[in-house]
C-alpha cells in the first residue's frame, strides 16, 4: 500500500520524536541523578560546602529543583517517545491514527502550559527554544494526524 504525503511526513516527524524522546529521557535521568548527587555531596563533605559558601538549605533546594525538573523532563521525554512510536505505527496504517491524535493533543496542551508558566515565572527566556520547539513539534504532529484522520474518513 502506498503511503500518502501526510503519512510520509508523519513518519519523518515520528522518527524525530523518537530521537528527541530518547535524548529527553537520558537528560531526565541525568538531572535526577545530579539532584541526588547534590544531596550526597552535602552529606559527604559539609565542611567544604560551607567553605564554598553553600548552606545545607541551598544544596537541598538545588537538589529539590533538579529532582522536579528531572521528573518533568522524564514525563516529557516519555510522552515524546510514545508519540513517536504511535506515529510510526500510524504512518504504516492510517486506521491507527486516533492514539497519535490524542497524544499530540496532550503534548500541545502541555507545551502551551509550559510556555504560559515560563512567561509567568520569568524563565521563558532561558527555555524559549525548548518550549517553542515542543509546541511546534506537537502542533505539527496534531496537524498531520488531523489530515490523516480526515483521509481515513474517521
Amino acid at each position: 500500500m502506498e503511503r500518502s504525503g501526510s503519512q510520509k511526513f508523519l513518519l519523518v516527524i515520528s522518527i524525530l520524536d523518537i530521537i528527541v524522546g530518547i535524548l529527553g529521557l537520558i537528560g531526565a535521568i541525568m538531572f535526577i541523578t545530579l539532584g541526588a548527587g547534590t544531596n550526597i555531596a552535602e552529606v559527604a563533605d559539609p565542611a567544604s560546602m560551607a567553605e564554598a559558601g553553600i548552606t545545607a538549605s541551598d544544596a537541598s533546594a538545588a537538589a529539590g529543583v533538579m529532582g522536579i525538573v528531572g521528573i518533568v523532563a522524564l514525563f516529557s521525554g516519555a510522552l515524546c517517545l510514545l508519540q513517536g512510536i504511535l506515529g510510526v505505527r500510524a504512518a504504516n496504517d492510517n486506521q491507527k491514527i486516533m492514539p497519535v491524535w490524542v497524544i499530540a493533543l496532550i503534548g500541545l496542551i502541555c507545551a502551551a502550559v509550559g510556555i504560559i508558566m515560563g512567561l509567568i515565572d520569568g524563565s521563558f527566556g532561558t527555555q524559549a527554544w525548548s518550549l517553542v520547539g515542543s509546541l511546534a513539534g506537537s502542533l505539527l504532529m496534531f496537524w498531520v494526524a488531523n489530515n490523516i484522520k480526515r483521509e481515513a474518513g474517521k
